[in-house]
């Protein structure tokens, strides 16, 4: 088989998935368009520098106001790149203060994350706009949570299930929600554009 009939049986593929489940995609994609997350990576996976990342996220958590007073998606976001100066000068003082060796650097990207499920909720796969904060040489293990609806909490991480009522519930990830997947996948391989992609 061509390189030419693999893409169009793959194009064709795609078109029957979405017209089987177009509901499914449809809601998959508003989820990833509405959603902000929050994603650090540790300068390496050393205990020490895991332990910054965390105390980071918590130092980022503690701002919250910034992204939970926004009204929509798209003020978060707004008001996310109106303070990003001061969430890194603030991230970096918090380095300087515990005498750790390195800086951060933080921005509003783009990444592509696998499926997560949670006790009572699933985000589905795809590309997400997040705050990013890169720790050092950025070498280490990633940590992420969403900062707009507000399901992160200040310790540990932990997720705000009452928060939750936007997102796929767990019950209803079934085989049509594999095929959501798959149509992410599809869709992502034909992309000539593609984000980071990371998955925890």
């Amino acid at each position: 088989m061509t390189k030419q009939e693999i893409s169009l049986l793959l194009g064709l593929i795609f078109t029957i998935l979405v017209s089987l489940c177009g509901q499914d995609i449809k809601t998959a994609a508003d989820i990833r368009q509405n959603t902000l997350r929050l994603h650090i990576i540790a300068n390496s996976d050393s205990y020490n520098d895991q332990q910054i990342k965390l105390a980071v996220r918590d130092k980022i958590l503690d701002m919250g106001q910034i992204f939970a007073d926004a009204e929509d998606y798209t003020a978060a976001v707004r008001n996310t790149a109106e303070n990003m100066a001061e969430i890194e000068s603030s991230v970096n003082s918090f380095l300087m203060d515990e005498n750790i060796p390195y800086t951060a650097s933080c921005s509003l990207e783009n990444f592509y994350f696998g499926t997560r499920q949670y006790s009572g909720f699933a985000l589905p796969q795809g590309e997400y706009t997040a705050v990013t904060v890169r720790l050092g040489k950025a070498q280490g293990k990633n940590w992420w949570c969403v900062i707009y609806p507000a399901l992160c909490s200040q310790s540990c991480g932990q997720l705000a299930l009452e928060n939750s009522d936007d997102f796929i519930k767990t019950e209803k990830i079934t085989a049509r929600f594999k095929i959501v997947e798959l149509a992410e996948e599809i869709k992502r391989s034909f992309s000539a554009d593609k984000a980071p992609e990371y998955d925890n």
